[in-house]
């Protein structure tokens, strides 16, 4: 009898510390910015592109963030698509960096690049679409910002 009081105690305690980690309305969505593009290699079929994304949470409470899928367009024209690989928490009021690998055409690349060398203009409109996927709350929270990247870094990596 006592060990069963004892058992049905040290239950309930672990359920009431799993509910504390669900949140109990929706989470604010993450204020996330681009900040930097990084060509990774070139073929003849496409390019590779490390994007380094700041991942802010506004919220009071840490963001499991298991999945961030997302569409980058540069200039009004979609260049690529990405989904990130690795789980991140972000901290409650506080941000990280989630770095995505995408495969972007290759033609569309060099459009946006021939546009900025003819213009003389080195900045670069971009829009971010997507979706968050968290591990503590069941529906995935959309995001959508735009900004201005000025003189993009254009380097290649090994």
């Amino acid at each position: 009898m006592l060990i069963s009081r004892l058992m049905l105690c040290c239950l309930l305690s672990l359920l009431v510390s799993a509910c504390a980690s669900i949140p109990t309305s929706k989470p604010i969505a993450p204020k996330v910015t681009v900040a930097s593009v990084v060509p990774k290699n070139l073929s003849l079929s496409g390019t590779k592109l490390l994007f380094t994304l700041d991942v802010a949470n506004p919220n009071s409470y840490d963001l499991p963030m298991e999945q961030l899928e997302f569409a980058a367009s540069f200039d009004n024209q979609k260049i690529a698509n990405g989904t990130s690989e690795k789980a991140v928490t972000i901290p409650a009021n506080g941000q990280a960096q989630v770095e995505v690998v995408v495969v972007a055409k290759l033609s569309k690349f060099f459009g946006q690049l021939r546009s900025m060398l003819s213009s003389q203009d080195f900045s670069l409109d971009y829009q971010v679409t997507g979706f968050v996927k968290l591990a503590n709350w069941p529906l995935k929270i959309p995001f959508n910002v735009v900004g201005e990247i000025d003189e993009p870094e254009l380097r290649l990596t090994q």
